[in-house]
């Protein structure tokens, strides 16, 4: 085993911009499935391919799975398929070299040596080995002889060979008087037993006779007591078996068993391989998004589609794609129940009803009958009751009666229009002259009941009703705040001429009496006698603020609640509502200069620049650098590039013990980090036994490729638990 094999080696690539480094890997499956990190790092996971041959051939695998591990510059998969060997090619831009590569070439390094240093001790006693190696005289001696020694053995083998032919034919002649005694010896001469003529198990004892043998060859009761585990029925229950005619009911069973056009339709179905990739490539063509609440959200949350984006909603639990034009469902519970106008999905209760229809369709109790009609007999079936049905041509029983029992109709008579009572035209022509709904009543016109005039009318309508009494008052003029009581009298508009009842005043009223108003109110005189000139609001508040604008002079002693002695000062408060200028937030300048000269400087030169400047003598201090890259400094070491101070807000809060620094970057910056600008940081240090040091906070401003700030859980949950994008399984689709 090489060192390769050992510390499982493999080539690192160096990291470079594009073109990017295409790389080849091998692996091997176990039961379907190989999961692991792939061989170099940087992957860019959109490249990955996957084919059963090298050199992207053969077929392409989709069922495979990208989770995110702790180490986020590698690439971590899980590859699903039938076949062995499978080959991935991917684009990277370079390897990351890590403490565990260090560690294995580290060790690498140590076995070679100590191998080394093994080898050249091997070598060394080697060498110094004189028993082992031979001296330049020793190997021209032993060459020298050789040949001599080789004869010598030639001669000693050909006595030995003599000997021993010269022995082997008296063997021979014994050998043959040998045989020929044996030949004639009957009594087993070689002691040969049962065992080396194969019957080892057979007992010496009496054998049963001929008879005995037939018996109990026809003895069919076991007579050996031969068990099912003995004839090979070991794992066969105890229990009846299926009849024939049971079988052949089993056999002929349609239901039961499979037709060989139900087989080719089965096999016709896709494997779960087949659909694990079709799915996949279906997935790569689906972008989901974040569910909405109502459909009309999905315009709103996403004004501007794209082709395969998908969305669930979640009052209907549907699911939409945007096909490129507009929002379809795509979701089978989207498919509405099917009716006389729109197709879809049958109710299973109209399922039931068809099939019951179906079933049916060809049973009834009078098939023989319909199944004897014919059109010839339907047709005259349609023309009797055609002429059954005319009401015209039929009269009724109750008609019939009517008639047969009617004694004094009048039968017609020629020439007269309807009986044998005369109808002359002219009496037609004078009832046709009557024009409609007249009649012939006469109105009478005597004393009692005769017709009114429109003069008499006009003289009845202008007079008096009785119950005015015989007389009617003076008229009135206009708005004088008087109306006609019932008695025939005006009255004032009073509560009590009206029936109602007094109403008492009250300021809800919203006007008042002269009587009222001076009980209520400083009269103008009244004002005029206290010097009330001088005291309108026109003079003493001049801008309408309602505050005095100026007040005379007032000697001190004048001054009620005033403290007895003002502070030593002059006037300059010590404390406010008993609290100290430390205690309040101080802005300590919108535009100062943080060190000056443009310098590199440390976090700890930053906290002394900060304490020059008063910053932990009350519990806020505020600042902003001026906008002079060359009137402020640089923070090198926050861990995420340099912070120029010009143009930050600076923050602190806390004592110099225990504080913490907010630092606000702007949109430019000359000398610091692009990294830097648009952001906020924030330090904290409550000691150096509590881990002091910067952090920087995401914001919309700041995200983005390069960053840093990669997310590493959304919700609580990681990348792993939510439906890849790319590569999607059949164990991905849970409850499926």
């Amino acid at each position: 085993m090489n060192l390769k094999q050992i510390y499982n080696f493999v080539a690192r690539l160096n990291k470079r911009d594009k073109p990017y480094i295409i790389a080849d890997e091998q692996i091997t499956l176990e039961a379907g499935k190989w999961e692991g990190f792939l061989e170099h790092d940087h992957v860019l996971e959109k490249t990955i391919e996957i084919y059963t041959l090298p050199n992207k051939e053969g077929e392409r695998v989709l069922a495979y799975t990208l989770e995110k591990k702790e180490e986020v510059w590698k690439t971590y998969l899980k590859v699903f398929s039938q076949s062995d060997v499978l080959y991935i090619t991917y684009e990277t831009y370079g390897d990351m070299v890590e403490a565990e590569d260090i560690n294995k070439l580290q060790g690498a390094a140590y076995y070679l040596e100590n191998l080394i240093d093994h080898v050249k001790n091997k070598l060394n006693f080697h060498h110094g080995d004189k028993v082992s190696h031979i001296t330049g005289n020793e190997r021209e001696s032993w060459n020298s002889r050789a040949f001599q020694r080789d004869l010598d053995i030639t001669n000693e083998n050909l006595r030995t060979t003599n000997e021993n032919l010269e022995a082997t034919n008296q063997n021979l002649g014994l050998a043959q008087q040998e045989i020929l005694n044996h030949k004639n010896t009957k009594d087993n001469p070689h002691a040969v037993n049962k065992h080396q003529i194969g019957l080892g198990n057979v007992e010496d004892i009496q054998q049963a006779s001929k008879a005995e043998f037939i018996l109990h060859k026809e003895d069919l009761s076991n007579p050996h007591q031969v068990t099912k585990t003995q004839v090979g029925l070991g794992s066969v229950d105890n229990i009846q078996q299926a009849s024939k005619a049971e079988f052949n009911a089993h056999d002929q069973d349609t239901a039961r068993h499979l037709t060989s056009t139900e087989r080719a339709n089965w096999n016709d179905k896709y494997t779960r391989n087949e659909i694990d990739n079709k799915l996949a490539a279906l997935e790569m063509n689906i972008d989901w998004k974040e569910s909405v609440d109502t459909f009309a959200d999905i315009a709103t949350t996403y004004p501007e589609p794209q082709d395969g984006w998908t969305v669930n909603v979640n009052d209907t639990d549907y699911t939409y794609r945007f096909n490129g034009t507009k929002w379809i469902a795509v979701s089978a519970n989207a498919i509405p129940k099917a009716t006389s106008q729109i197709d879809g999905l049958m109710a299973k209760e109209d399922k039931n009803t068809l099939d019951d229809m179906n079933s049916k369709k060809h049973t009834h109790s009078n098939k023989g009958i319909i199944d004897a009609l014919t059109q010839t007999v339907i047709n005259n079936w349609n023309a009797a009751y055609t002429h059954l049905s005319d009401a015209i041509k039929h009269i009724t029983a109750a008609e019939r009666n009517l008639w047969n029992t009617v004694s004094n109709k009048v039968d017609k008579v020629s020439g007269k229009g309807l009986s044998t009572e005369d109808y002359t035209t002219a009496e037609k022509s004078k009832l046709s002259g009557i024009e409609a709904n007249a009649n012939r009543y006469v109105h009478p016109n005597d004393a009692n009941t005769r017709h009114v005039t429109d003069t008499e009318k006009a003289t009845w309508n202008g007079k008096a009703n009785a119950s005015h009494g015989n007389h009617i008052p003076a008229t009135q003029t206009v708005n004088n705040k008087k109306f006609l009581r019932c008695d025939n009298t005006w009255q004032d508009v009073t509560p009590g001429n009206i029936g109602a009842a007094a109403l008492e005043h009250d300021h809800d009223s919203r006007y008042y009496t002269e009587t009222e108003a001076n009980a209520k109110f400083v009269s103008k005189e009244d004002l005029g006698a206290a010097g009330y000139g001088d005291m309108t609001k026109a003079v003493y508040d001049t801008n309408g603020n309602g505050v005095v604008d100026k007040a005379e002079s007032v000697a001190w002693t004048g001054v009620t609640g005033r403290p007895s002695s003002l502070p030593a000062n002059g006037g300059n408060a010590d404390t406010v509502d008993n609290l100290h200028a430390s205690s309040f937030t101080r802005v300590h300048s919108g535009s100062v200069n943080l060190g000056g000269n443009n310098n590199e400087i440390t976090t700890t030169q930053f906290i002394n620049l900060l304490t020059n400047l008063g910053a932990f003598q009350q519990p806020h201090w505020i600042a902003r650098g001026s906008w002079s890259y060359a009137s402020n400094q640089i923070i090198t070491d926050s861990g995420f590039g340099k912070i120029h101070l010009a143009g930050c807000i600076v923050e602190v809060l806390g004592t110099s013990t225990a504080y913490t620094i907010r630092i606000l970057t702007p949109t430019t910056s000359s000398g610091g980090s692009a990294l830097t600008l648009n952001s906020e940081f924030v330090y904290i240090n409550n000691g150096s036994s509590y881990s002091p040091g910067w952090r920087k906070i995401w914001t919309s401003n700041n995200d983005g490729a390069g960053s840093g700030m990669d997310a590493d859980l959304l919700d609580g949950k990681h990348a792993s638990d939510f439906l890849p994008r790319i590569g999607l399984t059949w164990n991905d689709l849970k409850g499926v």
